[in-house]
């Protein structure tokens, strides 16, 4: 396969399990993908070199941008002028707008002599810019990724109309940002519903509860208020007035720590409630196979911000363990409700608390859906058919953009 450079915003980034996996696997395909990381990271991983973008070479943007306002001055105009067609949603994407617009300007000659035959931002936001504002000065075609942070949060970013209808295509993984795209005014062919793979199968034990006659609990994630972690407290809380016998651990860190860990301890969840901090992916795989439940109880932030679908629900379904998600965004399109899984509301937290209570008086009675999960995980979340499939588009692309 032609080269394809992959845009990254900062690679490897411990919480997006999902990259790595799918890198490697379009890698193992026969896929010539070239990864670059555009604000910090790490120089290789896994025997996989990845360019980095020393920022010192922002200075040489006093050459770059006479360079291209004189060489190519439609298109350096014409992206310039994308700025002024749409309001800045926050400092933050300001920034990270500037920073790709930067690197396009400084490595789209370098990109046009490496032969590069598709660019692909997978991120939005400010990958997305750097392959968006390439494409334009070289003529080398680009897609990118769209995820629900990228489309939701403050209206989504600052150039998104404009690199959505330049795109050859946008590889999204769930469809309720899918339908986000549709509304954005993408045609319905660009619009690539791929899901994120996994990487490994686990082999849980038997479907029983770790502990007799005690629920083990879990959560995954960054603490951040789309998480929706002050509702599950509240689940927790009420477990407990229940007289449920129970441990929740959170795995994950973040700005809400600090106020996590004052609700916790003014519920009386001391005993109940753990928050692990950051765990690696392999630390993570293990807690999952230890425990009997994982809960999701994301919400829709105050900037608009939700997940698609988290990377933990189908690593929790693989683990054998019940799922209880939250039905906002894409959250419960990991699962079959009442089949594989069970999709709820965070707003009315008696529902969770009877079905862990059912869980908890008699779990035999959700082997079925417990095992109906972990075949669901491995029919529609495995990363060899999910890179395979990105695999394809990027190639049906290239072979596009040669025809006449």
């Amino acid at each position: 396969m032609e080269k394809v450079a992959f845009l990254y915003a900062t690679f490897p980034r411990p919480t997006e399990t999902f990259v790595r996996r799918e890198l490697r696997a379009l890698r193992d395909l026969g896929c010539e993908a070239q990864p670059f990381s555009l604000w910090g990271g790490d120089p290789e991983w896994r025997e996989i070199t990845i360019e980095l973008f020393p920022k010192w070479k922002l200075l040489s943007l006093i050459f770059w941008i006479p360079f291209w306002a004189f060489c190519r001055p439609q298109p350096f105009v014409q992206t310039l002028k994308s700025l002024w067609s749409a309001k800045c949603p926050n400092l933050q994407n300001f920034n990270e707008t500037f920073l790709g617009l930067g690197f396009a300007l400084v490595q789209a000659r370098s990109f046009a002599k490496n032969r590069f035959c598709l660019i692909h931002g997978v991120w939005a936001t400010m990958p997305a810019t750097a392959a968006f504002a390439i494409s334009r000065l070289t003529g080398i075609p680009f897609s990118m990724g769209a995820h629900a942070y990228d489309l939701f949060r403050k209206g989504g970013d600052w150039l998104l109309l404009n690199k959505l209808q330049s795109s050859s295509f946008v590889r999204t993984s769930s469809k309720s940002s899918a339908e986000r795209l549709k509304r954005l005014g993408v045609s319905e062919h660009k619009i690539k519903l791929i899901r994120r793979g996994l990487e490994f199968f686990s082999k849980p034990s038997e479907l029983r509860l770790s502990v007799e006659n005690e629920l083990r609990l879990i959560a995954v994630g960054r603490l951040v208020p789309k998480k929706g972690y002050f509702k599950m407290l509240e689940i927790a809380s009420s477990l407990m007035q229940r007289g449920l016998s129970f441990e929740l651990r959170i795995v994950g860190d973040g700005s809400l720590k600090k106020p996590l860990e004052a609700e916790i301890k003014r519920r009386a969840l001391c005993h109940r409630v753990s928050l692990l901090g950051m765990k690696s992916e392999e630390e993570v795989r293990s807690l999952l196979l230890d425990a009997d439940a994982m809960i999701f109880c994301g919400i829709i932030d105050a900037h608009g911000d939700r997940d698609g679908i988290p990377n933990v629900i189908p690593e929790a379904m693989d683990a054998g363990c019940l799922v209880l998600s939250s039905f906002h965004a894409g959250a419960s399109e990991a699962f079959v409700d009442g089949v594989s899984g069970f999709s709820l509301d965070p707003e009315k937290p008696l529902e969770w608390v009877q079905v862990l209570e059912d869980f908890s008086k008699d779990p035999g009675l959700f082997s079925k859906i417990r095992r109906n999960a972990i075949q669901h995980v491995r029919d529609q979340f495995d990363v060899v058919k999910t890179a395979s499939a990105l695999g394809r588009c990027i190639r049906q692309s290239i072979q596009s953009s040669k025809e006449p």
